[in-house]
């Protein structure tokens, strides 16, 4: 988030003609409200807990009076080391407010009052050991000098309410939140890529096989038939033109279908298409360079879910293999009686210690998420790591 302009501090008399140097001061004002408050509580002792959850949650509606955005608040209730070190400060800042504010309040309610001292028509007598009284000119001079005070006061708390505001919002907003959400919102629109080229793969192999493969299949039906046609004719060069003509054009159907088949199995994982999660997972482990133990027993799901815990699984074991130095590796796939959904857990005895803001654990988080389901990972320094996928399915059964 930028900045607040400073800019208008350097311009005192274009700032003295807005509204801000007054919300700036009520701002002040209600900061010195809450310092005070705070200082009751820590005497209360047992109110400290409430304040401490509450009075952050009231500064981040006080900012905009001092010209900053507020941050986002926290989305439940939770204390945090900042909050603390805000409502401390707060009450320091109302302590010195307070004398601050009593001398200000004093110099200048004498400034303006000198001119009714002088119309009250007491004589005036010059400065002696015993009373000051204000001579004529001074009645003059004390309002215009009173003026300038206070618009040196509304520039110094506007100043003061920018500085102060700029460490209240350094201290509410959590930048380790807002940067974790944003890189989820990353991972869920690559992940949302991902799904829509799948699902444009799974329409333009649908279309192949439904479409160009389907009308090469009869053509090669049609051809048949007139081979045995052909066959009928009387013997000659011309029938064995024909035969051989037709035996060309029947080749060249076959490579057609041939080639379509190659395409849509390039599409979607062949294996996943007509086995489901069970043999695609077992493919997966076939092809690791060390012991896999695979215990999958999964009815077919909705291709979306099938598609996205296969992803899941082979990113995981990417894993294994780069970076955990492991020996083997236990898959677990299957739909617990005591649960609503689909549990996949991948565990392997590698060295643990996997960070979790890597970029594959990050497309793994998303990707669970997407499916409407979690991603937990547990990965002791020395003991190992085990990533564990759960993801409802019962509404997502196949047809």
């Amino acid at each position: 988030m930028p900045r607040p302009d400073p800019s208008p501090l350097t311009r005192p008399l274009r700032l003295l003609r807005t509204r801000a140097p007054w919300t700036a001061l009520l701002y002040l004002v209600l900061e010195a409200i809450a310092g005070a408050i705070s200082i009751a509580v820590w005497l209360t002792i047992l109110l400290i807990p409430v304040w401490l959850l509450t009075w952050p949650r009231l500064e981040r509606r006080l900012l905009p009076l001092a010209g900053r955005d507020a941050p986002e608040p926290p989305g439940r209730w939770e204390l945090r080391w900042q909050d603390v070190v805000l409502v401390l400060l707060t009450a320091v800042m109302a302590a010195a407010g307070f004398f601050a504010g009593i001398l200000l309040v004093v110099v200048l309610g004498m400034l303006f009052a000198t001119p009714f001292v002088v119309l009250s028509g007491r004589e005036v007598t010059g400065w002696n050991a015993d009373q000051v009284l204000p001579s004529l000119p001074a009645a003059v001079l004390a309002p215009l000098l009173g003026l300038v005070l206070l618009a040196l006061v509304l520039w110094g708390a506007a100043a003061l309410a920018h500085g102060w505001s700029g460490i209240s919002h350094a201290l509410l907003r959590d930048d380790e939140r807002r940067l974790a959400r944003q890189v989820d919102a990353l991972g869920d629109q690559a992940v949302l890529r991902d799904d829509v080229i799948a699902l444009e793969r799974r329409a333009l192999e649908r279309d192949l096989h439904d479409g160009a493969q389907m009308h090469l299949g009869a053509a090669g039906m049609r051809l048949a038939m007139l081979q045995l046609d052909a066959e009928q004719l009387p013997s000659g060069d011309a029938r064995e033109r024909i035969l051989s003509g037709l035996d060309a054009v029947r080749e060249q159907i076959d490579h057609g279908v041939t080639s379509v088949r190659e395409a849509t199995a390039g599409l979607v994982p062949t294996t996943l298409r007509d086995g489901g999660l069970e043999a695609a997972l077992g493919e997966l482990a076939d092809a690791l360079p060390l012991y896999v133990e695979v215990d999958c027993r999964m009815p077919r799901l909705a291709p979306e879910v099938e598609h996205g815990i296969l992803l899941i699984a082979r990113e995981a074991l990417t894993n294994v293999v780069r970076h955990s130095e492991a020996e083997q590796v236990r898959i677990e796939c299957t739909i617990p009686d005591d649960a609503d959904g689909l549990l996949l857990e991948i565990v392997d005895d590698g060295r643990g210690g996997a960070a979790p803001t890597g970029t594959g654990l990050v497309s793994m988080h998303a990707r669970a998420r997407r499916l409407g389901g979690s991603l937990t990972l547990e990965s002791p320094a020395g003991a190992g790591t085990t990533v564990r996928v759960r993801v409802p399915v019962d509404s997502r059964r196949a047809a």
